[in-house]
């Protein structure tokens, strides 16, 4: 997929005027652009590579998205307010790389592309109902996006900029993404025929059904349904300073009462009017298609870790994702900073945190089974020495967590591998880096020296085969067909070779999928979206252990006030949409 930037003439040459990418922009008309062969195609093309302007995929949706939730850990200075429930704080608020603004970039290419393919191109030719059908995907995904952020947002749907306009509600917007999924299924084929990070039917319909199950579990969070979750929390003092590595932390299986009205902030506003039911009866019909093409052009891998490492690269379980093509345009951002620790060659102390490694179950025998997520899925090495000043003394790699059996025999090119002690005061603790990465054989890693000497294309994924079943057992657990539930819930768990569920009821169910999809999906981008839409954001953060740091010195705060809730939006819009003018969000 070649990147390019379109500056159209009047009466929409305005459009795209304050993107930027690296290459020149081609000057085309209205008119040169239905002469060109490939016009449609610059034009859609144009909407996949607002996700690689400005950072946003490069840092600003990582950050933002997935730093602040309970299974990530991280010093302050390294996860910044976006990891601390405040993005004012964070360098790409109120700019180019604000995610509000990336994505209503993304939705005018979207609506422009519209007017042009409606009133220039042959619908009736293959080649073109595939792509007009994927300009209806991306605006769904970005306003599925923007609305969960944001709540209330301003719906743009003018091929021209549109800069004063009111903010919709929640269910208008809904309304919008439902019906623009639903016009992209009868365009869009299987398989993407595009190429890979092209929207696909099957795509379209596993986000469809996560819009759904989100409305339908906002709605059932909204009636202050129960749930549990596994919270890291302090048993020892307070004055602990580091109270996982002294042994004064336990990991307990605490029932919440999900809580989506706190004061004048209402984060289900908007959801009250939606009829459960329905909405998780409509998902599982759509998981039903999907699970029922398995095999086909996409399928869930009979090995999860045969999904990871450069050998299985954009793989049958990948359904979607933004693709990048140019290593040059990834470079040194983000991703790698989650994927490869900084002993082996990555550039930050992004980690799992504790909490997260354990709520997967192993068992410290010899010849014991255990969750590949937890085997496979995280990198048990760490290159460790004495702190003195800012220099790491005395580097020896150890093994984590100390004693397993998993783990005995280390790769050969580590060299002597010793157990991990982590209560060892003064000595840098590593944390535990998830290995959904690209940048060799996971079998057989070779460390890197310089993280600038690796650049590479790094896909983000954003849309797996499995999540299929994991939204059915959501829907079916919602609609009382707990056994067919629990089924759904246990082919992602056998396929991980976790010790399947035995759920004895409807609340416990509900929050065994719940933490399955925190399991499946860490570092996926999907955790705190979870955690907002069944009202457990709050539960779960002010309950989880504040000491997060994997340095065991400066631990980032977890204590989430409510206006965390919402993201604020840019001061550019409050200031400058005069529909709007100096109301933000509650508490900014």
């Amino acid at each position: 997929m070649k990147k390019i930037i379109i500056s159209l003439f009047a009466p929409v040459a305005a459009l795209f005027a304050s993107c930027s990418l690296d290459e020149h922009p081609k000057n085309l008309s209205t008119g040169a652009l239905t002469e060109l062969a490939d016009g449609p195609e610059q034009l859609v093309t144009g909407i996949y590579s607002i996700c690689w302007s400005s950072y946003m995929m490069k840092k600003t949706y990582l950050e933002w998205l997935d730093y602040d939730c309970d299974l990530i850990a991280g010093p302050s200075w390294a996860i910044s307010g976006a990891g601390q429930g405040n993005v004012t704080t964070h360098w790409g608020y109120n700019g180019d790389s604000d995610l509000f603004t990336a994505f209503y970039r993304l939705i005018y290419r979207c609506n422009y592309a519209q007017y042009f393919f409606e009133s220039f191109a042959d619908l009736g030719n293959p080649r073109l109902k595939q792509l007009y059908g994927e300009i209806f995907f991306m605006r769904a995904w970005a306003y599925f996006h923007l609305v969960r952020m944001y709540g209330p947002v301003p719906l743009r749907l003018s091929a021209a900029p549109t800069p004063d306009c009111p903010r919709s509600p929640v269910g208008d917007i809904y309304a919008r993404i439902e019906a623009d999924l639903q016009a992209s299924f009868s365009h869009l084929q299987d398989g993407a025929p595009g190429g890979w990070g092209h929207a696909n039917l099957t795509a379209a319909q596993i986000l469809l059904a996560r819009v759904y199950c989100t409305m339908a579990s906002g709605k059932l969070a909204g009636s202050h349904v129960q749930m549990y979750a596994n919270i890291c929390n302090q048993t020892g003092a307070n004055s602990d300073p580091d109270p996982i590595a002294n042994g004064n932390a336990t990991l307990t299986w605490t029932q919440f009462t999900t809580k989506p009205v706190m004061g004048s902030l209402m984060l289900i506003d908007g959801y009250y009017d939606f009829d459960a039911d329905d909405l998780y009866g409509k998902a599982r019909d759509l998981c039903d298609e999907v699970i029922g093409r398995r095999g086909q052009s996409f399928d869930m891998l009979a090995d999860w870790g045969a999904q990871w490492g450069s050998e299985n690269f954009r793989n049958k379980e990948f359904v979607w994702g933004i693709a990048c093509y140019d290593k040059e345009d990834f470079r040194t951002e983000g991703s790698p900073y989650y994927t490869v620790p900084s002993s082996w060659g990555g550039g930050c102390t992004i980690s799992l945190s504790d909490a997260c490694w354990s709520m997967y179950n192993w068992d410290n025998t010899p010849g014991a089974i255990n969750d590949d997520r937890a085997v496979k899925g995280i990198w048990h090495y760490i290159k460790c020495g004495h702190v003195q000043g800012d220099d790491l003394i005395g580097k020896q790699w150890y093994r984590f967590p100390s004693g397993a059996m998993q783990y005995s025999t280390a790769p050969d090119n580590l060299g002597d591998v010793k157990d991990m002690t982590r209560d060892l005061t003064g000595w840098y603790r590593g944390g535990a880096w998830s290995t959904k990465w690209y940048w060799g054989k996971l079998s057989d890693p070779t460390p890197v020296s310089k993280l600038l000497e690796n650049k590479m294309a790094f896909d983000i994924v954003l849309i797996r085969f499995c999540e299929a079943y994991l939204l059915r057992a959501e829907a079916k657990c919602e609609l009382n067909d707990l056994s067919g539930a629990l089924a759904d819930l246990n082919e992602v768990r056998t396929r991980a070779h976790a010790r399947p569920i035995t759920a004895t009821g409807q609340v416990e169910l509900r929050s065994r999928i719940f933490e399955e999809r925190a399991l499946e999906f860490v570092t996926e981008y999907m955790r705190k979206f979870d955690l907002l839409r069944w009202g457990m954001y709050l539960n779960v953060m002010n309950a989880s252990l504040m000491h997060l740091a994997p340095d065991g010195t400066s631990g980032r705060t977890m204590v989430r006030e409510e206006r965390s809730v919402l993201f604020p939006l840019p001061t550019s819009e409050v200031n400058q949409n005069k529909l709007i003018y100096g109301e933000n969000n509650p508490g900014w």
